[in-house]
């Protein structure tokens, strides 16, 4: 920054004083060809004379019809530059923050760079014709096309126009491998009233990108296509780009795990004890998952897919209750006082050969058959639930 006092008072004072204040301004905008000197916006070192430069400029955009498009088929190539990217699970919407650059060839605006000292210049995009690419997937905003930032022009004709991008999309979430999943949002891009013939729509090979992570998403992969849409028997040029978050939840992955490696072990030691002590066990397991379900729930929005996750903590809860129901009915089995039907008699008789049903030789106590059936219900709950889990386990884990 340069700073003067007020100045001299006398007139060859005064004009010695404006004489050193011209080179000093001059050799600042040597040095700094692309800083702003007292309001002028110097576009390049080669550009000498900003003041020729927009009278010139003038007269050109003077004789220019913005209305009128260039010659047809107009190519324009685009590029996106994602800034941020998040889903709000509440609503089941994602939040797109991008810029797109636009650009394409327009004759009627190149000039002779020798004459005019300048190789290229920004203009307010408002006075140029800018393509109408707009957003066709189902979005609340769009690109920008009205007031935005300035086109770059070049002396050959070629208009660069970064264009704003605000979208928030409706997303439909998959959350079958909560607490790791990943979201997949298309943002689809193109013409309604310009047909192929008119405008033809390219991703440029120059792909941008610029992501500032935030929040609990992170952007995995953008994918970007070309297509055509077909719309009043004629064809239009669209852009779709593919967008792939991550949910970023530590915290989730390892209470769940934590949770069920709790559940798990106490069910197994449940197994471990005798019918009489198998049910309290049993009851905490049941009621630690539910705990973690009441807790959870409220932060898994709606969905077309329920989280695996959440298919085995059921099927643990499931377990759980009927463990402990199926220990509850092995007691009452094994205090039953009415007469055994000759068919039990004849099943223990036969299961005995197999397995230990009755008491062991050391207790002398006196054994009934409906406490041998007890014994044998008790086994096959128990291999019953075993299978179960390891069904379970070796499906989701």
């Amino acid at each position: 920054m340069i700073t003067y006092d007020h100045g001299p008072t006398s007139q060859t004072a005064t004009h010695e004083y404006y004489e050193t204040l011209r080179l000093d301004l001059g050799k600042y905008r040597r040095m700094t060809p692309s800083t702003d000197v007292i309001g002028v916006k110097w576009s390049c070192g080669a550009c000498n004379n900003v003041t020729q430069l927009s009278t010139q400029l003038d007269l050109l955009l003077a004789e220019y019809e913005r209305a009128s498009p260039p010659a047809a088929p107009t190519d324009v190539s685009a590029a996106l530059e994602v800034k941020h990217a998040t889903v709000n699970e509440k609503d089941a919407t994602v939040r797109l923050l991008a810029t797109m650059y636009l650009s394409w060839e327009d004759k009627r605006l190149s000039w002779n760079a020798t004459a005019w000292g300048c190789d290229s210049t920004l203009v307010s995009a408002e006075r140029l014709w800018r393509p109408e690419v707009r957003v066709l997937s189902a979005a609340t905003a769009g690109v920008d096309s009205g007031a935005g930032p300035r086109a770059r022009l070049t002396s050959a004709g070629l208009v660069s126009w970064p264009a704003p991008v605000d979208l928030l999309a409706p997303l439909t979430l998959t959350l079958t491998d909560w607490p790791h999943d990943e979201q997949r949002a298309v943002f689809k891009f193109g013409s309604q009233s310009h047909t192929v013939e008119e405008l033809k729509l390219t991703v440029s090979k120059k792909e941008r990108s610029a992501v500032f992570e935030s929040g609990a998403w992170e952007l995995v992969s953008i994918q970007s296509a070309e297509s055509t849409w077909r719309r009043l028997d004629a064809d239009h040029s669209v852009l779709s780009w593919s967008l792939s978050l991550r949910r970023r939840a530590a915290a989730h992955s390892l209470s769940a795990s934590a949770i069920l490696a709790t559940s798990v072990l106490l069910l197994v030691g449940a197994a471990l004890m005798p019918p009489d002590m198998r049910a309290p066990l049993c009851a905490v397991a049941a009621l630690i998952v539910s705990l973690w379900f009441i807790s959870s729930l409220p932060r898994l929005g709606s969905a077309s897919s329920a989280p695996l996750v959440m298919s085995l903590f059921c099927v643990v809860s499931c377990v759980s209750c009927l463990a402990a129901g199926g220990a509850a009915l092995v007691l009452r089995v094994s205090r039953c006082s009415a007469a055994p039907p000759p068919a039990l008699r004849k099943l223990l008789t036969t299961a005995s050969t197999f397995c230990s049903l009755g008491p062991s030789e050391s207790s002398g106590v006196e054994y009934s058959a409906w406490a041998a059936a007890a014994r044998l219900l008790d086994y096959g709950l128990l291999a019953l639930f075993g299978f179960t889990l390891t069904v379970v386990v070796c499906l989701y884990i």
